[in-house]
């Protein structure tokens, strides 16, 4: 049992003894990044931005929104709290780039002189508004799944955003793939964090320009290392070599086995906005030092086979599993180029079986890990905020509840078409 005495003496004194304890009660300890990445949880975030900021994140000029600005981030959960940071931030986005006034995503760095590591060791956030994704949980779900197969993915974290005060609803905080991920996921040291551009792809020539320029920009790495041999190297080699040296070989510049595994996870998800999709787009690959190949999955918003224009339960797009080109959901039947070394697997039987494998291993991991249920469960959790956000917009809200059940549903089904397709090529 504790005892409190207080005792105040003329000049204001007060002492406090406890029994067995001595000096001041212990503080909360601040919030940490399992915290900031709990998908259990919906963290709090208060953006405070001063009147040039918000000017800049407003502007008419597109080439304003994204340029970082000053501000301040705090971040709440339970009683804990990261304080007022000191941070910059900038809008996300390229079809889904929206101002300040409107729905926007943001980019959020902490690295500068008052954090000169990060906090708690985040260089950077990502908030992202979901825009594209008229379910909300897209991304949980697929980068959970990512995770699961044993591809080095982003982690989630759900936060409801303030700006200035002013709520402006549910946001999926995604992890970015920095240097400070890479450390996380990997054992051997980082040489280049390359980002994919738009309908590029590893094809010969596209190894030039520098850290902000090209067919690859460099998202880390450029400091120490000035230049894209690493990417010659894997453009080389994808390029040059025929099917029956080209598999075998193919851990040389890539890690064969991760990056099939990745292949099998974006088509089973039906990632069409990804590498292996039409638009050969959202994507990252990291080299080490010894200019080997990973591939990191990203922006995976648009999954699960939605069709983003229809309210229809069930009306999905589903993503060829096995083909050179595919059309684009959006684009009244216009065909595209699907990732090239995808391709060159698919059509090459060793490479293709292994896929198929893994298209399995992906299946089994869904049902595994309670996918349809843990994303069920978010549906729950992020609910009120969602019902706030749009509480004068009861269309959108019916919207997002058939969406929800749409996209949940649409994993049973995936996995039925993943065991048909593996009947028809006598993978057991």
């Amino acid at each position: 049992m504790k005892y409190l005495f207080r005792f105040s003496g003329a000049a204001g004194l007060a002492i406090t003894l406890l029994a067995g304890v001595l000096g001041p009660a212990q503080a909360a300890p601040p919030l940490s990044a399992a915290d900031i990445y709990n998908p259990l949880k919906i963290v709090r975030a208060d953006l405070t931005l001063p009147q040039s900021s918000v000017d800049s994140l407003d502007s008419l000029d597109k080439s304003q929104l994204v340029i970082y600005v000053p501000g301040t981030l705090s971040m709440s959960l339970d009683g804990r709290t990261s304080g007022n940071l000191d941070i910059k931030v900038r809008l996300k986005g390229s079809t889904s780039l929206y101002r300040l006034s409107e729905t926007p995503s943001f980019k959020v760095k902490f690295k500068n002189s008052s954090l000169p590591n990060g906090y708690q060791g985040l260089k950077r956030l990502t908030f992202n508004a979901m825009v594209q994704d008229s379910s909300k949980i897209h991304e949980y779900g697929a980068y959970s799944l990512f995770n699961a197969v044993g591809v080095p993915a982003s982690r989630t974290g759900w936060v409801r955003l303030y700006i200035n005060g002013v709520d402006r609803g549910l946001y999926v905080n995604v992890e970015q793939p920095d240097n400070s991920f890479m450390g996380r996921k990997f054992k051997d040291i980082t040489q280049h964090i390359y980002e994919g551009v738009y309908n590029k792809d590893f094809q010969l020539g596209n190894d030039y320009g520098d850290d902000k320029t090209g067919a690859f920009l460099v998202d880390y790495g450029w400091k120490a290392t000035p230049n894209k041999r690493d990417l010659a190297k894997a453009i080389n080699y994808q390029a040059d070599w025929e099917n029956k040296t080209w598999y075998p070989g193919l851990n040389a510049v890539f890690d064969r086995t991760e990056m099939i595994k990745f292949f099998a996870t974006e088509v089973f998800l039906g990632h069409w906005d990804g590498y292996t999709g039409p638009n050969i787009s959202n994507y990252y690959v990291r080299s080490n030092t010894k200019s080997k190949f990973s591939f990191i999955p990203w922006g995976v918003d648009q999954t699960f086979g939605e069709e983003r224009h229809s309210e229809v339960l069930g009306d999905t797009f589903n993503t060829p599993f096995l083909s050179d080109t595919m059309p684009h959901p959006w684009s009244g039947g216009h065909y595209g180029n699907r990732g090239a070394i995808y391709v060159k697997c698919i059509n090459y039987k060793p490479c293709r079986t292994e896929f198929l494998n893994d298209l399995k291993l992906v299946s089994l991991t869904a049902t595994k890990i309670q996918l349809a249920t843990k994303m069920r469960a978010a549906t729950k959790l992020i609910e009120p905020v969602i019902a706030n956000q749009f509480s004068s917009a009861p269309a959108t809200l019916k919207l997002i509840d058939n969406e929800q059940n749409r996209t949940i549903s649409w994993i049973a089904l995936r996995q039925k078409a993943v065991t048909a397709l593996l009947k028809k090529y006598g993978i057991k």
